[in-house]
């Protein structure tokens, strides 16, 4: 298992017994499917930070939404001994036990699963619109990519963009295209602002959905990164990872998608009109995040190799078919 789990699981299984298995999850967590006798948990240990008031901010959020009745479902924290939802490993890194959500992840490729996709994203940007919490975010708006990550400032991206290492030489084409946009970005920033802001979950992708086995969508996971954004950021995450999958048939799923969402959200001209620049904004937040994982050591020159490639893929895609990907946007449009 790596580590000894019994004393972080006593701290919330107090005089069980249970059995614990690696789980396939995302890079920024370790997590085990834990077994009882009567139940089933996934353990999730944050690798990311230490921080204690943003693991504390996602639970409160996920409290607030498990008072509504939602079309599907979402991590339920366990509280452990001293009714606490987070605890701590040995070596100080925060870990949360969740009850275990039945499903698989869906590749959201047909047409009906993206719709269903897309009715999940919109109805969670709903239930998101209307709630209210005293507590102040701890991530900052996409917008605010200089935030991204700290050893990643703009002028620090755009400098390695220009004069990348030996180990990124061959993708100076693509870097120069990525600094292009992020300059471009920058520019148009201060309009961005000025759009509708709520909370957002703001990472919602194949790894974070389940789905049964007809390929319904019937929970979202992974809540960590939810904040206050502007509130068409999380239908621009969503439309990126589509666009990310390469997909022969991608116009037909982009519809779907858009049909599915569009039943409980609707966009002003303005909101219409700066996706696109969102769409490329998750890529570069991708890169800089993954830049900065390789700047402090944690991933290697073959993880932000593959994020160089994305983001310049995307650009490419998003300037050859901005205006179609425009007019399929515009039934969204009140």
């Amino acid at each position: 298992m790596g580590f000894d789990l019994e004393p972080l699981l006593e701290q919330f299984l107090p005089r069980s017994k249970w059995t614990a298995s690696p789980h396939k999850g995302g890079m920024n967590n370790t997590t085990y499917l834990v077994r009882t006798e009567t139940h089933r948990y996934m353990l999730r240990i944050y690798e990311t930070h230490r921080d204690l008031y943003k693991v504390r901010y996602e639970h409160h959020i996920l409290c607030q939404l498990g008072k509504l009745e939602l079309p599907f479902g979402i991590p339920r924290p366990v509280a452990g001994i001293g009714n606490e939802t987070v605890k701590y490993t040995r070596d100080g890194k925060p870990a949360a036990l969740f009850h275990y959500l039945e499903g698989i992840n869906p590749d959201l490729r047909a047409y009906e699963q993206l719709k269903s996709f897309g009715c999940a994203a919109g109805s969670l940007t709903n239930a998101l619109e209307n709630m209210k919490t005293s507590l102040k975010p701890v991530y900052r708006p996409y917008y605010e990519i200089e935030n991204t990550h700290p050893r990643c400032s703009v002028s620090q991206v755009i400098d390695f963009c220009g004069q990348p290492s030996a180990e990124f030489e061959e993708y100076k084409p693509e870097l120069a295209e990525l600094a292009d946009r992020l300059s471009l970005f920058i520019v148009s920033m201060e309009d961005l602002k000025k759009l509708p802001h709520q909370l957002v979950h703001g990472d919602l992708n194949g790894s974070n959905v389940l789905a049964d086995r007809d390929g319904n969508i019937t929970a979202l996971l992974d809540f960590e990164f939810v904040t206050r954004d502007l509130r068409v950021m999380e239908l621009s995450v969503c439309l990126s990872e589509i666009i990310n999958m390469k997909q022969s048939s991608l116009w037909g799923q982009l519809e779907a998608f858009l049909e599915g969402y569009g039943r409980f959200v609707r966009l002003s001209e303005e909101e219409a009109r700066a996706i696109p620049s969102l769409i490329m904004l998750r890529r570069l937040d991708v890169f800089i995040h993954f830049l900065g994982r390789y700047l402090d050591g944690v991933d290697g020159t073959e993880v932000v190799s593959e994020q160089i490639k994305n983001a310049a893929l995307q650009a490419r895609w998003l300037s050859t078919n901005g205006l179609r990907l425009r007019t399929c946007i515009n039934s969204l449009v009140e």
